[in-house]
C-alpha cells in the first residue's frame, strides 16, 4: 500500500455537482479482425454477407438459369423432333446448338451485367447481399465484374477436375477473414449485406 492519495477526478466532473461523468469511450476494435465485418479503403465499415445468404443467392441464380436453359432446350428438342426431312433435322440440330450458345451468353450477361450495373443478381437481391468494390464500396463496374466471373468459368472447363476447382473458388470465402473468395480477391470485391 502506498501513502499517496488517489488522483483527483477529471476537471469536468466534480463530486456533488449536477453533471454526470462523461460516458466511456466506445470500445475500439479492428473490423477486419472481427468476423463478419470489413473496412473499405475509405475507412467505412461494412457488414459482410454470411455463408447462408451467399449460398442462397447462388442457388436461386442457378434455378433461374436452369429454368431458362430447360425452356430453350425443349424448344430446340421439339424443333428437332418435328423435323420431317434430313435437311430440317440438320437445321434443327444447328438451332439446338445455337440455343446452347444463347444460353451461355444469357448466363454471362445475367451474372456479369447485373453485378456490373447493380451489384446484385436476382438471387442476391432476394437474399439482401450485394457485390461492391473493396476499395470504396461503390458498384464494381464491367472490368471487375468480368474478372470476378471469368476465374471460376475458365476453371470449370478443365477436364475432370474443373468443376471441383470452380466450386473451390466459390467456397474459398468461408475460410477468409474478409469472406472474399479467390474470385473476389482477384477482382478486389466484397460481398456485403444490404
Amino acid at each position: 500500500m502506498s501513502d499517496m492519495p488517489p488522483p483527483p477526478p477529471p476537471p469536468e466532473f466534480e463530486p456533488g455537482s449536477s453533471s454526470s461523468p462523461p460516458p466511456p469511450d466506445p470500445p475500439q476494435h479492428s473490423p477486419q479482425a472481427a468476423t463478419g465485418w470489413a473496412t473499405l479503403g475509405t475507412g467505412q465499415t461494412v457488414e459482410l454477407a454470411g455463408p447462408g445468404a451467399r449460398l442462397g443467392a447462388r442457388v436461386l441464380d442457378v434455378v433461374i438459369m436452369a429454368v431458362v436453359f430447360f425452356v430453350l432446350m425443349f424448344v430446340g428438342i421439339f424443333a428437332a423432333i418435328g423435323a420431317e426431312t434430313e435437311g430440317e433435322a440438320v437445321v434443327a440440330l444447328g438451332t439446338l446448338l445455337l440455343f446452347f450458345l444463347v444460353i451461355a451468353i444469357i448466363g454471362i450477361a445475367y451474372e456479369v451485367s447485373m453485378i456490373a450495373l447493380k451489384g446484385q443478381t436476382l438471387g442476391k437481391m432476394a437474399t439482401s447481399v450485394k457485390v461492391v468494390r473493396a476499395d470504396n464500396g461503390e458498384l464494381v463496374g464491367w472490368g471487375k465484374s468480368i474478372g470476378r466471373w471469368i476465374i471460376p468459368a475458365v476453371l470449370y472447363f478443365i477436364p475432370v477436375v474443373g468443376p471441383l476447382l470452380a466450386l473451390l473458388v466459390y467456397v474459398s470465402f468461408t475460410w477468409d477473414n474478409t469472406r472474399q473468395g479467390w474470385h473476389d480477391k482477384a477482382a478486389g470485391t466484397l460481398v456485403i449485406k444490404t
